[in-house]
């Protein structure tokens, strides 16, 4: 085997196409693994952009940072990549492979990850969630958003509270777990009356915020004119804008803890203790049905097409390497 097939992607800003690449060959400590499956998410879009942090050392180059496949000895594993893995072959450091159980579909097992990683590994390593602390959730109708929701429901919150912008898909999260949907369409005086409202009944012990820009500053605002509790908000994502105007006194007249949750936040260790003790763990929930995710799936000769595909609110784009 000295070629393999692979989403290629020829420069910065461009679309990834099928291709061939010379197969990945091992170094010690790696494994090389046949992919089953893998997701197209924001992160490998900001990367093939070139407006990531993480920068590719030359092109041509496969895409995809994770994904789903089988070591040469059979095991099934998920891993992050140290090559593409929207690829046929890719290669994993061994000490970072999560075992993935054989009856989970390998769609959702190739989504499950990342969205645990931006939502449980968030609540888990973060925010130090206790059972019982109240979680509001910024931004709920996404990937991400929903799989907290989940997360924060079996990590034994008393009370979970979910913000969206998509109707529909916010009226969708009860059922996930949700006590108290509230629409970021409304008016903002109504909004913060809201989160007023429930920081008057129910405290927020820890916000996980996909949006920042303007719902934050509402969200600051209520926490702001009361805060009987501690709060710890993680910030996440940046859906509703990068930047936000805030005051000194407002952290210094409130106990909040204001922080971020991401790959530069949370340290290799510390992702490596949270695969192996928790997303394995999690992983075993989902092939119970205990966790669900949306997805559409494509094959790797789709890839262009997946690459560029609207899929519903809330679900992600798969390509499937084999099956």
């Amino acid at each position: 085997m000295n070629t393999m097939n692979a989403a290629v992607l020829a420069d910065y800003g461009q679309v990834p196409t099928l291709g061939q690449l010379p197969a990945p060959q091992p170094a010690a400590g790696q494994l090389r693994i046949r992919m089953e499956a893998a997701s197209i998410k924001q992160l490998d879009k900001l990367k093939a952009s070139g407006k990531h942090y993480t920068r590719y050392p030359a092109f041509p180059v496969a895409v995809g940072v994770d994904g789903v496949g089988r070591t040469e000895d059979g095991r099934r594993v998920y891993a992050m990549g140290v090559t593409g893995m929207l690829a046929e072959y890719a290669l994993v450091d061994e000490q970072d492979c999560v075992s993935v159980p054989e009856n989970l579909p390998a769609s959702l097992a190739a989504v499950l990850p990342n969205a645990l990683l931006g939502s449980d590994a968030a609540l888990v390593e973060r925010a130090h969630i206790q059972p019982g602390q109240v979680v509001l959730i910024n931004g709920a109708t996404g990937v991400s958003g929903r799989m907290a929701v989940q997360a924060a429901r079996i990590r034994g919150a008393g009370r979970i509270i979910a913000t969206g912008r998509n109707a529909s898909s916010l009226q969708q999260l009860h059922a996930l777990g949700a006590d108290q949907c509230i629409s970021l369409l409304d008016d903002p005086a109504r909004i913060l009356e809201q989160l007023t409202q429930v920081q008057q009944h129910s405290p927020v012990n820890i916000v996980l915020d996909y949006l920042w820009g303007q719902p934050m500053q509402i969200l600051l605002q209520a926490f702001a004119g009361h805060c009987p509790e501690p709060v710890s908000i993680i910030t996440i994502g940046q859906m509703a804008g990068a930047n936000i105007e805030l005051a000194s006194g407002t952290l210094r007249s409130q106990p909040i803890n204001l922080m971020g949750s991401g790959l530069g936040s949370i340290s290799k260790p510390q992702l490596r203790q949270y695969n192996q003790k928790h997303l394995t763990a999690m992983l075993a929930r989902a092939a119970a049905g205990e966790l669900v995710a949306d997805y559409q799936e494509f094959t790797l000769a789709d890839i262009s097409q997946a690459w560029q595909a609207t899929v519903e609110p809330g679900a992600r784009a798969v390509v499937r390497m084999v099956g």
